[in-house]
């Protein structure tokens, strides 16, 4: 597997219980704060506001953080897909 590339907020639980499951793993991660840099934070939404996935996540006022994006492109929202791939 390649690098994976994180959005995620430092002040979100779900972000940071993520990192440190991928640290354990010894994933290769970039990590973009979208509460720390505005270009993270564009990056993300161009994402969110594209994939399908997120059409839920729209629905129910969330943000949808943590997201994946693995090295293909491929966009996930649960860090367990990281493992299979």
């Amino acid at each position: 597997m390649g690098k994976v590339t994180v959005y995620g907020s430092n002040y979100c639980p779900g972000t940071q219980a993520a990192l440190q499951l991928m640290d354990e793993k010894k994933i290769i991660y970039e990590f973009k704060n979208i509460s720390g840099e505005l270009v993270n934070l564009k990056e993300f939404l161009h994402i969110r506001d594209t994939d399908e996935q997120f059409n839920t996540i729209h629905a129910e006022g969330r943000i949808g953080i943590p997201c994946f994006v693995l090295e293909n492109g491929a966009v996930s929202l649960n860090v367990n897909d990281i493992f299979e791939k």
